[in-house]
């Protein structure tokens, strides 16, 4: 009785002790609520930091899983809203007595359209005639069997078609329905296919001609015939409606099609002036794109250094660097949508055309493409060592190095320090030049054969123009002749869109980042993981962020690129013998709050964006209704001043 007795009176203590203390701290918090309202927020995040890092891994996921539906639960309940209140250029300008008059092809652009598969191996025969890229099979196939979705989507090295030794199909999804949507909820063609609807236009007289987007431009023709196929759509069309047709494409679709209109002449004198009314390139990297470089270089763009040290570990598991510059190196296209023109178009070390006053003034150049540094770079967790490290430290501990990481202040006198460390610059030569080194003899013969650059050490910026090479320079290769066509740029700008990189490279294994290490040794002679863009380097006031740099565009192709050409390359007698008319058209881009549409908006003009932006719309509307010629120039970016700069068009140095 005795210890019973004194066990109930300890149980009882504690409750008392708790009880009178309850009074005092409320008595505290009462007279003194400002203490609690002083709680700075980095001690809010790092007792969310302790409560998260105490769960199990997979109590974590189930939070992340339920904010992912969520956000896209509402991503697409809020593009189903926008729909219905969406402004119907085709409708109000069908009110003014515009009718169909041009039948339209659509040309669409790369990675935007459906990939649908006829054979593959066993992991993926679930899959037969779905498409494992552009739906939620997608999706599915990849989370249940990354590494097969990997190798049925990589093209054969050596062919650049489909692997011979590996009985795998992807052939393109057909018709409208195919460029449309890329998935329930993301809208690509669909807004500019309604507004034409609206107009009066109907499958008839509205066609898409889809193609794998992966293939090299000369492959289209080789492996699917799909020149043919376009030629015969468009000679069906104006047979039926006996009027010329209107071409929309959009980003590669341009390249795409321009090489086209030079096989079609080829084919028959005067193809392009008798079948083709107007040619309308929307977006379309006309003089290449700087991430295509980075992509095939170290399997990194923009969006993966991004990431961010946690969020690149989980891309690292399920799609290790190594294999994505494998799977892009394998694409054609991207080797077709390399820079071209050399330092005459996108600078040197100490200078480019596209350089703003604030660059000017701290010395700093769009020129210098890699800016390449010397040494071990920041080291990545992998799974095992996070493990290790857990055991290790205490959720305090670890809590109080994750706020420490994720100051702001710290990070940008981190980078700051940083910069001022030497550099060796690199023009976008050198850099064409590394990254052919790095990537494997094969990959430089494709770029020989598929590229509109040369591969040799002296002639970056040499010639590949028709019947010579299969993929023509618009530097060198002039527009087709055909005089009464008329082709229109509409291109968005005020996005910044990946320009040049600062790079890391690391000659001894041992400094590589942890997850680079193995695949180093496994390929031993490669050099693809020693280089990887640096994180580090970060200055938003001259557009540097996290090792990237940007300048004006539409988020994905700089402006060098989308308005060039368009602007003045075109508008001269060599790459314009016929006197082809061209009208530039420049959409500002002026997104809305993420609150209102998750995409942008109406007058989003982002890179695929911009085929949903309400004026770019109307315009191509007005091009389709026979009234193109009201259309005239519309410019509100650098490019008269950008290309003031560059004086090599004329005299065929470019």
């Amino acid at each position: 009785m005795r210890r019973r007795n004194t066990k109930a009176a300890e149980q009882e203590e504690p409750a008392q002790t708790s009880q009178e203390a309850q009074p005092k701290s409320l008595g505290r918090l009462r007279t003194d609520g400002a203490l609690h309202m002083a709680v700075k927020p980095l001690q809010l995040a790092k007792n969310r930091i302790i409560w998260c890092l105490q769960l199990k891994w997979w109590q974590c996921l189930i939070p992340l899983l339920a904010v992912g539906l969520a956000c896209y639960g509402a991503f697409a309940f809020r593009s189903y809203l926008s729909a219905r209140d969406w402004v119907r250029p085709g409708l109000d300008l069908r009110a003014e007595g515009l009718r169909p008059k041009h039948p339209v092809v659509v040309v669409p652009g790369f990675v935007t359209s459906g990939l649908e598969l006829w054979h593959g191996h066993k992991c993926a025969q679930d899959f037969f005639r779905q498409r494992i890229w552009g739906s939620f099979t997608m999706t599915h196939s990849f989370l249940r069997n990354s590494s097969c979705w990997f190798e049925h989507m990589q093209l054969d090295m050596e062919t650049g078609m489909d692997p011979e030794d590996a009985e795998i199909k992807l052939r393109a999804a057909t018709g409208l329905e195919a460029v449309d949507f890329f998935m329930p909820g993301y809208h690509v063609w669909a807004k500019l296919i309604e507004s034409l609807a609206d107009l009066g236009y109907d499958s008839n007289n509205l066609v898409g001609v889809t193609y794998d987007w992966r293939l090299a431009v000369p492959l289209l023709q080789r492996r699917d015939g799909y020149f043919s196929k376009l030629k015969g759509t468009i000679e069906g069309t104006v047979s039926l409606h006996n009027e010329k047709a209107v071409v929309l494409s959009h980003s590669w679709g341009d390249n795409v099609f321009r090489n086209y209109m030079r096989w079609a002449e080829n084919e028959e004198k005067g193809w392009c002036e008798k079948h083709i009314e107007a040619y309308v390139n929307i977006a379309g990297p006309v003089l290449g794109v700087p991430k295509a470089v980075s992509a095939c270089m170290s399997g990194e763009m923009r969006d993966t250094a991004e990431l961010g040290s946690m969020a690149a570990l989980m891309t690292e598991r399920w799609m290790p660097r190594n294999v994505r510059a494998n799977l892009f190196r394998s694409w054609g296209s991207l080797i077709g949508m390399l820079p071209v023109g050399g330092p005459n178009i996108w600078g040197n070390t100490t200078w480019a055309p596209d350089d703003t006053p604030a660059m000017a003034e701290r010395n700093e150049t769009h020129g210098c493409f890699f800016a390449r540094k010397e040494g071990p770079y920041n080291r990545t967790w992998s799974f095992a060592q996070v493990k290790e490290a857990f055991s290790a430290r205490s959720a305090s501990d670890w809590a109080d190095w994750i706020v420490a990481k994720i100051s702001l202040k710290q990070r940008r006198e981190h980078r700051q320090k940083f910069l001022d460390r030497d550099i060796e610059p690199m023009t976008i030569d050198d850099a064409m030049s590394a990254m052919l080194e790095v990537s494997g003899k094969q990959f430089k013969k494709n770029v020989e054969l598929y590229g509109a650059v040369h591969t040799d050490e002296l002639s970056e910026t040499g010639a590949k123009q028709w019947p010579e090479k299969e993929f023509l320079n618009p530097l060198k290769d002039p527009l087709p002749d055909a005089p009464n066509m008329r082709i229109y740029c509409m291109y968005g700008v005020g996005a910044p869109a990946e320009r040049s990189y600062h790079y890391q490279h690391v000659d001894d294994t041992m400094q590589l980042a942890n997850e680079d290490k193995q695949q180093a040794k496994r390929n031993a002679g490669r050099e693809d993981m020693r280089w990887k863009v640096n994180v580090r380097v970060h200055d938003p006031e001259i557009g540097l962020e996290r090792g990237v740099r940007t300048s004006d565009g539409d988020g994905t192709v700089p402006l060098v690129s989308t308005g060039l050409m368009c602007h003045k390359g075109w508008r001269t007698k060599r790459l314009n013998p016929a006197n082809i008319p061209i009208v530039s058209r420049e959409y500002v881009h002026q997104p809305s709050t993420v609150f209102k549409d998750l995409r942008g908006g109406p007058l989003a003009s982002t890179h695929v964006e911009s085929l949903g932006n309400v004026n770019l719309m109307a315009d191509v509307v007005k091009v389709a209704a026979g009234v193109g010629h009201t259309l005239k120039d519309d410019i509100h970016s650098r490019i008269p001043e950008i290309a003031a700069h560059i004086n090599c068009f004329d005299d065929d140095t470019c």
